[in-house]
């Protein structure tokens, strides 16, 4: 055999079998790095956890109907002015918080100016006609006594008197009613309130009773809930129903306070609120959602917690006898409080892992 056959054999036959065993060697090694990363190994190949587990049962459970509302004010008032003039200045927005005294709206006082000069000079009138009655009597007196004139003129004096007398009060009486409605050119809050809207603008003529602005009263909140007629009749004044508010963790416990027993002409639904706990973090226009008890039932409830996905399933690890875990798809329903109900994929009396972390996987091993 030449020597340039001897090559081309050995490198037909040994340098292949030299690489692949190079190979096999790289993927230990790398395997080896991979495994110092993760929990420790069973027999079986299998990851090792220390995991909590939870046992699962049924459970009875209240059958909830929410109810969504707004928190509004027990109280309400509307501004509005008792004399008719321009708005010129109007020192509070919406979302303000106005407290008792402040000023709200300022109107041109100029017509009730103009009104209480005009009641004073009726009174001045209404006093000097006075004046000239009583002179008629004390004048018509002597000529009686002088038998100059009847006895009858008297008595016509005597009524002029009393005329101007009852006069003299009915003016005096506008004159008082003049100067207090100066006072409602100037109004001011009478109670701690927040402002929830502002009907009217600086330069805007305001007229009795139109109104202004509307307060809601800070203190007493409620919420305003609209009911379907199938559920009108379960409820009655006085019953204590669970309230979830945005923002709130835990549920408020209110009581129903007023049923308007009379359907929306659109929605036909009625109108019933509750009143909510005092709460300084309660503030008029927050969501709300009612939680109307309508009976009870039996479910099988998981934690919430015990929910993972796996390759986009949601589902939960089980313990099986032999402690390896099992990933198993369920179908959930309803939640309650921390729980989640199990339609289908589970039974009573399964152990499942409370808080799967990333790395669990099916077949892996409980220590």
């Amino acid at each position: 055999m030449s020597i340039r056959t001897f090559f081309s054999t050995l490198s037909k036959y040994i340098f292949p079998a030299l690489a692949i065993a190079l190979l096999i060697a790289a993927i230990y090694t790398l395997t080896g790095c991979e495994d110092s990363d993760f929990p420790a190994r069973s027999s079986k190949n299998h990851s090792i956890h220390d995991v909590e587990v939870s046992k699962i049962e049924q459970q009875i459970v209240p059958v909830i109907l929410p109810v969504p509302g707004t928190v509004v004010s027990k109280e309400r008032l509307k501004v509005s002015s008792r004399i008719t003039g321009f708005i010129e200045r109007i020192n509070v927005d919406e979302g303000n918080i106005v407290k008792p005294g402040d000023a709200l709206v300022e109107i041109d006082n100029a017509q009730v100016e103009a009104a209480i000069k005009g009641a004073d000079a009726t009174v001045l009138a209404a006093k000097a006609d006075l004046l000239d009655a009583e002179g008629d009597i004390k004048r018509v007196k002597k000529l009686v006594q002088s038998k100059t004139v009847a006895e009858d003129d008297l008595r016509n004096a005597e009524v002029r008197q009393a005329q101007a007398k009852a006069t003299l009060a009915i003016a005096e009486a506008e004159a008082i009613a003049k100067r207090q409605e100066r006072r409602y050119s100037h109004i001011t809050s009478p109670v701690h309130a927040q402002v929830r809207e502002r009907l009217r603008d600086p330069g805007d003529l305001a007229t009795a009773g139109e109104s202004i602005l509307q307060l809601d009263v800070l203190g007493a909140m409620e919420l305003e809930i609209y009911l379907p007629s199938t559920s009108i009749d379960n409820v009655a004044i006085g019953q204590t129903v669970n309230v979830q508010i945005e923002s709130f963790d835990e549920l408020l416990s209110s009581n129903i306070t007023s049923i308007v027993r009379s359907a929306d002409n659109v929605t036909r639904r009625y109108k019933v609120r509750l009143l909510l706990p005092p709460n300084e973090k309660l503030t008029p226009g927050q969501f709300g959602t009612a939680q109307f008890v309508l009976h009870e039932e039996t479910a099988l409830l998981i934690p919430a917690s015990a929910i993972t996905e796996r390759a986009g399933i949601e589902g939960v690890f089980i313990k099986d006898t032999s402690s390896i875990l099992r990933f198993r798809s369920i179908r959930l329903g309803k939640k309650w409080q921390d729980f989640r109900e199990v339609l289908a994929g589970l039974k009573v009396n399964t152990f499942v892992v409370t808080h799967p972390t990333a790395l669990l996987r099916d077949g892996d091993v409980i220590r």
